[in-house]
């Protein structure tokens, strides 16, 4: 039998002919495993057809060896389909991801324990309330169902009800997360309250250990998997649920090599496995929220925190009446805390000191020798005070002088960073117990989990954090939360900004006020009468997306619209913009329903050395149109010193 065999290699959806060995027991069928000899080296594929009329003029090789029990179901082989269309990259790369977790040695590892002592957590009424509705929707077959639920309102308890229902009946589970960092704590508060083993997914785990995830995956063995985008690559065979917790996050979007909305991606995997999947966030997507008012998704609503804990009470500081860059109303409050022995929390998401550096005397800006954006600096009045490219992690020392026009002692330091806030608090307050937690200061989970251990047991004042700290925490003693310097969100040029803008701020005012306290909310902004802040201040998300919604269709934004963004680089400026206009001209030439804009450059035009510019692609909703489209860039021809990224759906616009 001869059988066409597709590898995972960049060679753009290009298959292979090989021979079944004759003695072979085990006939190879769509999707089996197989390992071939190419080029003189062995290469792990799959089985793609198994053609009954083949003419080939060359001899054909072997198949060295075919893995019992070690195939992808015509579900997987649907997925990587999809995908490959969805984002106009080859099977082949796609493949290559599915098969990250495959060894040769996978016959030979043992199975993990998953054996669960369940229990039965007692729930609150509306949670009660909310897993009925959840179990009216038909859990046993593809649906999307939203729990949109406001923080503290224990949405987790919620779905796990259904995780371990599905678990008992030998169905294998999947949690989506944005952070992995953030898991720990929770996946043992997911033990302790249903007696329920995991496996914790994501792309730096060992190597052994995805191994034997994977295997016990595709041997189609119950398991609970909590992972990261990653873990969507798990061929999974008999998936009963996929929660997708924290929905709206931007960290599902992948944004290099493979580029794909992790959130998406998982509803078509549980539409291709038939099996219902639970989005579940405080503050839903505009595209959850348009799906579910059409009836395509079914929302399961969740108003009220745990015990009736009321929601913080939000102010709004109008920072034009402010001579510090923490207000007078934030100071106030600070100090009511240490006296109560509360905490306070200083939401700023800026890392570093600042955000650039600049000279008094002549303007000149210090940028980044590959990029053209400015460079952060970190750890001043330190010894080892550098400044930092947050885009390509160029670094060099700070000194104290222009290198544009040589004064020294001429820099400013304008654009408060984490580091600068942090330097504030302690002068105002330099007996408090004060910790900055950032990327940049957590390292690693061990680390990241002792700070949060000194945070829940009050070892800590005042906690200034960047959104590592937004979401998915329960601190008992935290009383307020200052938002600062906000603003940057609304006037960001992304057409989601208020979106952005809007949840970051709930998402954040939700650690305050846990337990039997209600919190207080402090957001510090130079535009107190936006409809943003209005919308927080009252916690009218009906409102909120009302507006939005309202104001997407207007301008024909996204869910009213598809975008497809096309970034060309390469080391020579010339070349990338000669390219970006040849391929602007034929794709308006080919397809004139569409509206395309550009090239033009990038909003950061240089990066890694690498000059970018920026094709944009806007469709009414058109599927057909949008399938032509990426057919067509697909195919193009990309000269070897040009680099095509292409972005479906895209939610950075840099």
């Amino acid at each position: 039998m001869i059988l066409e065999i597709l590898l995972p290699l960049p060679i753009n959806d290009k298959t292979f002919f090989y021979k079944e060995k004759l003695l072979d027991k085990n006939k190879p069928k769509i999707g089996q495993i197989v390992s071939v000899k190419f080029r003189n080296k062995e290469q792990i594929g799959i089985v793609l057809k198994t053609p009954n009329v083949i003419d080939l003029d060359k001899k054909l090789s072997e198949i060295e060896d075919s893995y019992k029990n070690y195939f992808f179901n015509e579900e997987i082989i649907k997925s990587i389909n999809f995908l490959s269309k969805y984002t106009c990259n080859s099977f082949s790369i796609i493949l290559k991801n599915f098969l990250s977790g495959f060894s040769k040695n996978s016959q030979k590892l043992e199975l993990l324990d998953h054996h669960h002592n369940f229990k039965l957590p007692v729930l609150s009424k509306d949670q009660r309330k909310a897993l009925s509705d959840i179990n009216g929707k038909n859990i046993n077959t593809f649906n999307v169902l939203s729990l949109h639920g406001v923080t503290g309102s224990g949405k987790t308890r919620v779905y796990m009800n259904i995780v371990k229902e599905k678990l008992k009946k030998n169905f294998q589970c999947l949690i989506l997360v944005p952070e992995i960092i953030l898991t720990k704590e929770w996946v043992s508060e997911i033990f302790n309250d249903f007696g329920i083993r995991s496996e914790i997914y994501h792309s730096s785990i060992k190597t052994k250990q995805k191994e034997k995830i994977w295997n016990h995956v595709i041997l189609k063995k119950p398991i609970l998997v909590i992972g990261t985008r990653s873990s969507l690559f798990l061929p999974f065979k008999n998936l009963g649920i996929i929660v997708v917790d924290e929905e709206h996050d931007p960290s599902y979007k992948q944004e290099d090599k493979l580029i794909i909305n992790a959130r998406d991606f998982a509803i078509i995997r549980a539409k291709n496995s038939d099996c219902p999947i639970i989005l579940s966030s405080a503050t839903p997507s505009i595209e959850n929220v348009n799906n579910c008012r059409k009836k395509k998704f079914k929302e399961i609503r969740m108003p009220k925190r745990v015990n009736d804990v009321p929601l913080p009470n939000i102010q709004i500081v109008d920072m034009k009446k402010e001579k510090n860059i923490i207000s007078n109303k934030l100071i106030i409050q600070i100090e009511k805390n240490l006296n109560s022995k509360l905490q306070t929390m200083i939401f700023v998401n800026k890392r570093g000191y600042t955000s650039y550096i600049l000279c008094k005397k002549c303007g000149f800006i210090k940028q980044c020798p590959n990029c053209n954006i400015s460079l952060v600096l970190h750890n001043f009045k330190d010894k080892e005070s550098f400044l930092l490219c947050h885009h390509c992690s160029y670094r060099e020392k700070f000194k104290n002088y222009c290198d544009n026009c040589q004064s020294e002692n001429s820099i400013i330091f304008p654009g408060e960073g984490i580091e600068k806030i942090y330097e504030e608090i302690q002068k105002k307050f330099p007996k408090s117990r004060s910790i900055f937690i950032s990327s940049d200061t957590v390292k690693n989970k061990k680390n990241l989990n002792s700070l949060l251990k000194k945070i829940i047991n009050n070892e800590v004042d005042i906690i200034i954090g960047t959104q590592i700290l937004s979401k998915g925490h329960n601190f008992p003693f935290l009383k307020t939360v200052g938002i600062l310097n906000i603003d940057h969100f609304l006037n960001d040029f992304d057409f989601r900004s208020f979106e952005k803008c809007f949840q970051q701020i709930i998402q954040v005012s939700g650690r305050a006020g846990r337990k039997d306290q209600k919190g207080n909310v402090l957001i510090q902004t130079f535009q107190p009468k936006h409809l943003v802040f209005e919308n927080c201040k009252n916690y009218s998300f009906k409102e909120f997306y009302d507006e939005e919604i309202k104001r997407r269709k207007r301008f024909e934004h996204p869910p009213f619209s598809n975008f497809i963004s096309l970034i060309i680089t390469s080391i020579s400026d010339i070349k990338s913009r000669q390219f970006s206009n040849f391929l602007s001209n034929n794709l308006k030439k080919q397809f004139k329903q569409a509206n395309i804009f550009g090239p033009a450059p990038a909003v950061i035009s240089m990066k890694n050395k690498k000059f970018r510019y920026r094709l944009l692609i806007k469709l009414k909703k058109n599927y057909a149109l949008q399938s032509n489209i990426k057919a067509f860039i697909k195919k193009f021809k990309v000269p070897s010193e040009i680099k095509l990224y292409i972005d479906v759906d895209p939610i950075n616009f840099l």
